[in-house]
């Protein structure tokens, strides 16, 4: 029979098979202007037309937010476009539709597992106007760091955390300001908590989070039919709460951290690494020029992956953004 220890051993070892057997580039980050108003975490973000948009999140104090700043690309400057009608929140979501942008959910309290600290509002933002709309409330709790984003006509808001872990898929049609909640699926991955995806060349790819351990698990999906493959897993220990997007060919993870237990400690990543969908093959890039992160933001513009904010091991608040040079 193995033993407990033996099976602590065989582990340790596949793990560092794994991380010895992901190749390695060399992939650069350039500094592009900080954010006025001082980094922050758990903040979200999208792009829209050319620009980037950061919502939310909470600031070195420890203060909740509800502005909602944009990143103009060519003149590597920022924009406070006010803030939002409403309750300052963490770990929201934001996602792009048409000319708008759509925000909301997150949470909002310093107490866990309270019905206020929940949030379900959902609003429509018009950048031409400034005008904030709000819409239908979401249909349940389960409103804390979901992934939104645009298929068609229909905005989609995934794999939320409420009272529990879920792999919830809500759908929220535009036209009619309607939500949904769609049947559970036995293909989806796991309930977990603190997951990131992104989308490329019409493929959503999904994985990593946690639910009592971190997972390295990795999934693509076309999202509507439902139909979820495994590929490679993430390499090296799991993790969660790190940043996911896109550039013209590879899907990009920054960070994150690595929960291993009270007893055991945990770990939080100071480097990113990438996936290519052609080779359904993981790539190790480089150190992040800001150390270790968890609680970014990322997002993409005319093929470029940018990422940045967030916070270090010590709690400490990032104000950095980057751009990935590929």
């Amino acid at each position: 029979m193995i033993g407990e220890r033996s099976i602590v051993f065989v582990v340790a070892v596949l793990t560092m098979m794994s991380c010895r057997n992901t190749p390695e580039v060399e992939v650069r980050m350039r500094e592009c202007a900080a954010l006025p108003s001082g980094g922050r975490a758990a903040a979200c973000a999208c792009s829209l037309n050319g620009k980037g948009y950061v919502f939310s999140g909470r600031d070195e104090k420890g203060h909740y937010l509800n502005d909602l700043w944009c990143y103009e690309p060519e003149t590597d400057s920022w924009t406070c476009l006010g803030k939002a009608p409403m309750t300052p929140r963490v770990n929201a979501t934001i996602t792009a539709y048409g000319d708008k942008l759509y925000a909301g959910l997150g949470y909002s309290s310093l107490r866990a597992y309270n019905d206020t600290a929940y949030q379900r509002d959902w609003w429509e933002y018009s950048p031409s106007s400034g005008e904030w709309k709000r819409l239908a409330d979401f249909p349940n709790a389960n409103t804390v760091a979901a992934l939104s984003f645009a298929i068609g006509d229909k905005l989609y808001a995934i794999y939320g955390f409420g009272y529990n872990f879920t792999r919830d898929i809500c759908r929220y049609d535009v036209a009619s300001d309607r939500w949904e909640e769609l049947p559970d699926h036995p293909d989806r991955p796991n309930r977990n908590f603190g997951g990131r995806g992104t989308w490329l060349n019409g493929l959503y790819y999904y994985g990593t989070g946690y639910a009592t351990y971190s997972m390295n698990h990795w999934y693509v999906s076309d999202i509507v039919t439902e139909k979820w493959e495994r590929c490679s897993p993430v390499p090296g220990k799991g993790r969660q709460f790190c940043a996911c997007t896109a550039s013209a060919k590879y899907v990009y993870l920054f960070g994150g951290r690595h929960f291993a237990g009270d007893l055991t400690g945990g770990e939080v990543f100071d480097t990113y690494l990438r996936f290519s969908p052609d080779q359904n093959q993981w790539e190790w890039c480089n150190r992040m020029p800001c150390g270790r992160a968890e609680n970014q933001i990322a997002f993409s513009i005319d093929g470029k992956a940018y990422v940045g904010f967030g916070e270090n091991e010590k709690g400490e608040i990032i104000d950095r953004l980057y751009r990935v040079e590929d």
